[in-house]
């Protein structure tokens, strides 16, 4: 099966794309601007294609290829996505279009198309399903959100199985260096503590996040790709369905560290050193359900534990002291 990924050489496309070779898939990322240089990544992929999805060629090159499945995960991050709308719009919203516009008429069997939980705005504590009203508040979330929509009405006009996924947060080490990761949560966390032996928090800590580890989500994929059910309602969320603070989050990088290097590192926060039994735990919490997922075969593996000390492996073997 051929399996084209746009966004192939990022953050997440980088570690999907590694992952599906090895799983025996045919998958061609497409890159840009360039092609990586890791030369044992590079012989993994089936063919490798550069370009930009705002210029006809690129589309034309990808319909050229005749993938089974596209994965589609081109998008601004939060910051870029709130520039000028033409900007944004050609890059998080049309190339949705105009991939499922021209490809849809060529046999193409499946589309991914990778959204955010940010559709929902600010979270209620409460258990959240796929079901959960769209409340956008900023442009990142109103942009995935247009392109779920273009996803949604290609899914009941055509034979393509076109799927949105509302991805939650995300971490883990990148595959390649120029991979911009370490403003994530749990890597920020993990390299401060490596590289300054402090855990420094930039709010009080209260704030909650639903981590799922990069692996995770690309075990979730591959559910989806083996998926033969198209519905109606095309929406999943990939989460771990565990909601933690940033406090708590801290305190399991710090407990890691201990147990790994026998040291005991501060927790910092604006207001400043963090008391040991501050956890920050009480606060009534959401969940984003992944019951839906779990409904086809999805079972997490990875413990944040297990995240973070894969990590610290990760900058001790890459020698991350100039981070």
């Amino acid at each position: 099966m051929k399996i084209l990924i746009t966004g192939g050489s990022g953050y997440i496309g980088a570690r999907l794309s590694l992952f599906l070779a090895n799983k025996g898939y045919q998958v061609i990322p497409l890159c840009f601007p360039s092609i990586p240089y890791d030369e044992a990544w590079r012989k993994k992929m089936y063919e490798i294609l550069t370009g930009d999805l705002r210029h006809d060629n690129t589309i034309v090159k990808i319909f050229s290829l005749k993938p089974d499945i596209i994965i589609h995960l081109v998008s601004l991050d939060h910051f870029d996505s709130e520039k000028e709308p033409e900007l944004v719009n050609n890059i998080n919203v049309l190339p949705t279009w105009r991939l499922l516009d021209t490809c849809t008429k060529n046999g193409l069997i499946k589309f991914i198309y990778f959204s955010t939980i940010q559709v929902y705005g600010k979270l209620p504590n409460s258990i959240i399903d796929e079901t959960q009203k769209v409340k956008t508040l900023n442009t990142y979330g109103l942009t995935h959100h247009l392109s779920e929509q273009i996803c949604d009405h290609y899914n009941r006009k055509t034979n393509t199985n076109v799927i949105s996924i509302r991805l939650s947060n995300s971490y883990g080490n990148p595959i390649f260096d120029e991979n911009n990761c370490w403003w994530l949560a749990i890597n920020d966390l993990c390299k401060n503590a490596f590289l300054k032996k402090e855990i420094r928090l930039l709010s009080d800590g209260t704030p909650q996040r639903d981590f799922i580890h990069g692996n995770d989500v690309c075990e979730a994929i591959d559910i989806l790709i083996k998926s033969d059910e198209k519905q109606v309602d095309n929406v999943y969320h990939i989460s771990s369905g565990s909601t933690l603070t940033l406090m708590e989050i801290a305190h399991i990088v710090r407990n890691e560290y201990h147990q790994r290097y026998n040291m005991l590192l501060p927790i910092i926060t604006p207001q400043g050193i963090v008391n040991e039994h501050d956890l920050s735990s009480s606060i009534e919490k959401y969940i984003i359900s992944n019951n839906k997922l779990k409904k086809l075969g999805f079972m997490q593996s990875y413990s944040v534990e297990k995240g973070v000390n894969e990590l610290f492996s990760y900058l001790e073997n890459s020698g991350k002291h100039s981070l």
